[in-house]
């Protein structure tokens, strides 16, 4: 019951946010100045108000944009991780199986983000007549978020890192990182409050999905004989 645990979380957090998608289309909704519909129109237009009232973070922007590279570039890293197994032990039975579970995960990632780009909930906050950006959920939050996330689960609890000290390093860094993308999208004015909070919302649930099928699928005896090998290969 407890490897189904974070299954049933992810299913909850998806229902959650397929809620709040109803929501943001049916409460307290306006024609903006583009000419097009924004729900919490009073909430997002107060937080929106309170962001900007120094003029927009331009350099948020920048930083946000930034965040989003590094959790790319910490994707790409892992994806070497995965292909040096392969060239070493010249077998895709004997990769970390873990690495299946992330390329799926990736590839679901891959085809939310496709799906908002093409279903438009919201506009962006800066979209001009002849120019509508979709803006629900933030990408930069939920791939950058969902990265930072699964890519250090991986990293912490499938490639057995055994030092404290850069465990907590880990664990640090990805709250921090994972804070800075939400919070720097936040004060861009790239996104409605509401866009921001869909994302992460959705994140949480590729996350908990993500963490329960692992547990739920992947045999202990996978794992050690995993363990058995790399120890075999190391002596």
């Amino acid at each position: 019951m407890r490897k189904q645990v974070f299954f049933w979380l992810s299913v909850s957090f998806f229902a959650v946010f397929v809620l709040w998608t109803i929501l943001v289309k049916v409460v307290d909704v306006e024609t903006i100045y583009n000419g097009t519909k924004l729900g919490f129109y009073h909430l997002n237009y107060k937080f929106g108000d309170l962001v900007t009232e120094f003029g927009k973070y331009e350099f948020m922007r920048v930083v946000s944009d930034i965040l989003l590279y590094i959790s790319l570039g910490y994707t790409l890293i892992l994806v070497v991780v995965a292909l040096i197994q392969l060239i070493k032990y010249k077998s895709l039975k004997k990769v970390n199986p873990i690495f299946y579970f992330l390329a799926g995960a990736y590839i679901l990632i891959a085809i939310l983000y496709v799906f908002f780009e093409l279903v438009h909930i919201n506009y962006s906050p800066d979209s001009v007549a002849g120019s509508l950006k979709a803006s629900y959920p933030s990408t930069h939050v939920f791939v950058g978020g969902s990265l930072f996330l699964l890519n250090s689960y991986v990293l912490l609890k499938f490639l057995w890192v055994k030092d404290d000290l850069f465990k907590t390093l880990i664990h640090l860094s990805t709250v921090v990182l994972t804070c800075l993308i939400v919070l720097t999208r936040l004060l861009a004015v790239k996104h409605w409050l509401t866009d921001i909070i869909g994302a992460v919302i959705l994140t949480c649930s590729v996350y908990f999905l993500f963490i329960g099928m692992c547990r739920w699928l992947i045999p202990t005896e996978v794992k050690d004989e995993y363990i058995e090998l790399k120890n075999e290969d190391e002596e």
